[in-house]
């Protein structure tokens, strides 16, 4: 607490002066209110007073004698005007009295007892004008001066009402005044005490102000060194530091909020190639090389999930067209070549046993037409031959103008970009697939490509492994028959043999017996 008031003297000090001012000037200015009202009421008190004589008195006066000449009506406005206000006067002086605590108020009531009775005789004059035409109980009656009784209780009551109210004015005034020179005197006490501290106040404050610059000064050097340097004149406005400091912060904040909802396409505004170096470890610079790597992740997952999809869509067209062994090649090149957005393609296939072995063109595809060419190439012969040898992909990114063509019902054109890839399973390459195209191959292109020609391959492989056995067991089939139908004569030629065996015994036999009978025949004699 003890620091706290040393560190602060200066502060409390005016603001305690401040508050003692304030007080002061409050009690002071209660004080010129309240004796301010006391004049306006005096004074008020004083014009009531004089009303009852100018506008009640004079007024009924006025209209009786201008009625009594006249005998018009219209006469009678000032008269009837005096009644009306006469009330209000008496009513409005009374409450003005008694909130002074005048002490003779009943004298009030003496005097208003009087100007009743005064407008009373008037009233009767005004009768006797209208049925005396003579005027002359009018003129003894204005002789005998009743208006003198009036202006005698109103003179004995006017005069010491107004010195009470004189001297209410006077001490209202005297205590008015006495408060304007307090007032002036502790002004006077204030600015004394006050200006050593004002000057002690100002000293720190111009301290304070410097050190604030210098604080903005860094603030300003910081946002440039740590969030966005836009490479222009450093600027130490207080306005302007805070404002851009806040800007920055809020360019980073939308920056982040953009690339976490998807949008890798956000500029950093104020960012150029003039200021891009002095950017390089910055917040503005590390969002846009963030930017930058979340776009290339973003890319590489759009290209994985384009090959894997290719993938599955190719795999399912293999396993469709596996059976069908003349349409496997047809449906799996123009697949590649529609995938790939590419104009051209052709699927060449190893035929022939060793060492006679080639390439023959088994499928292709040109802008939705195809194109069933005669052609065999020799293993090692130009491009297709040289790929089959080395079994590694081959790219060619400028074609020459006759290596091949496509035709369209917009006209001919040459492709530019051509890729061979080899329809390669494990260490069996069984073909060569052939794409061209107007547009480059990426690296995914050719990883997709690649990875469907294995499925090709194995798809081949299995196509011809599955005819080596159909061939295998058409012609197991083919000799079983045979064997079948030699066993079929052999068994003939057994049960043949067999008769002839049998008829042999039995020509043996009726030759034995004939023998015999003629041995037998030979001893009897016969």
């Amino acid at each position: 607490m003890k620091k706290y008031l040393l560190k602060n003297w200066i502060v409390l000090t005016i603001g305690a002066a401040l508050i003692a001012s304030m007080l002061m000037a409050m009690r002071n200015k209660t004080t010129i209110d309240n004796n301010t009202a006391l004049q306006q009421q005096s004074s008020k008190v004083k014009v009531l007073i004089k009303e009852i004589l100018s506008e009640t008195v004079h007024g009924l006066d006025l209209g009786l004698r201008g009625f009594a000449l006249a005998k018009e009506e219209k006469m009678l406005i000032p008269y009837r005007k005096a009644i009306e206000q006469n009330n209000k006067i008496f009513r409005e002086l009374e409450l003005l009295l008694v909130k002074q605590n005048y002490p003779k108020i009943a004298d009030l009531r003496l005097v208003e007892a009087e100007v009743h009775s005064y407008i009373a005789l008037c009233n009767q004059m005004i009768d006797v004008v209208k049925t005396d035409t003579t005027l002359n109980r009018l003129v003894a009656t204005l002789k005998e001066d009743p208006g003198y009784v009036v202006w005698k209780k109103y003179d004995d009551f006017s005069r010491p009402l107004n010195a009470f109210e004189d001297n209410i004015y006077q001490q209202a005034l005297t205590n008015y005044n006495t408060a304007i020179r307090n007032n002036l005197i502790l002004q006077v006490c204030i600015v004394l005490l006050i200006l050593p501290a004002l000057y002690r106040f100002m000293s720190q404050l111009r301290k304070e102000r410097n050190a604030r610059q210098g604080l903005l000064i860094e603030v300003e050097q910081n946002d440039r060194k740590f969030v966005f340097n836009p490479g222009t004149e450093q600027n130490t406005d207080e306005k302007i530091v805070i404002e851009t400091t806040i800007r920055n912060s809020q360019a980073a904040s939308d920056f982040i909020k953009a690339m976490a909802s998807g949008n890798y396409n956000v500029e950093w505004d104020g960012l150029t190639e003039q200021n891009k170096t002095l950017n390089e470890e910055t917040i503005a610079g590390n969002l846009v090389d963030m930017r930058e790597k979340l776009k290339l992740v973003k890319k590489e997952d759009e290209q994985r999930n384009w090959i894997n999809e290719g993938l599955t869509e190719f795999s399912e067209v293999v396993r469709n067209a596996q059976s069908d062994t003349n349409g496997l090649g047809d449906k799996c090149i123009s697949f590649l070549t529609k995938h790939l957005k590419a104009q051209q393609g052709s699927l060449f296939v190893v035929e022939g046993e060793e060492p006679d072995q080639y390439l023959a063109l088994t499928a292709s595809y040109a802008f939705d037409r195809k194109k069933w060419i005669e052609k065999k190439v020799e293993i090692g012969a130009g491009l297709l031959g040289q790929a089959y040898l080395e079994g590694d992909v081959v790219q060619i990114t400028d074609l020459p103008h006759n290596y091949t063509h496509v035709t369209s019902g917009l006209g001919g054109a040459t492709p530019r970009h051509l890729i061979i890839v080899p329809v390669k399973y494990d260490v069996f390459t069984v073909g060569l697939v052939e794409i061209a195209s107007f547009s480059s191959f990426e690296e995914h292109h050719i990883a997709f490509v690649k990875k469907a020609c294995e499925f090709l391959a194995s798809a081949i492989l299995n196509t011809k492994t599955t005819h080596k056995m159909k061939h295998l067991l058409e012609q197991a089939q083919i000799n079983e028959e045979n064997m079948r139908q030699r066993e079929e004569e052999m068994r003939q030629n057994m049960e043949e043999l067999q008769a002839t065996q049998e008829e042999l015994v039995r020509k043996e036999r009726e030759m034995q017996r004939q023998l015999e009978g003629v041995s037998v025949g030979r001893l009897t004699g016969t």
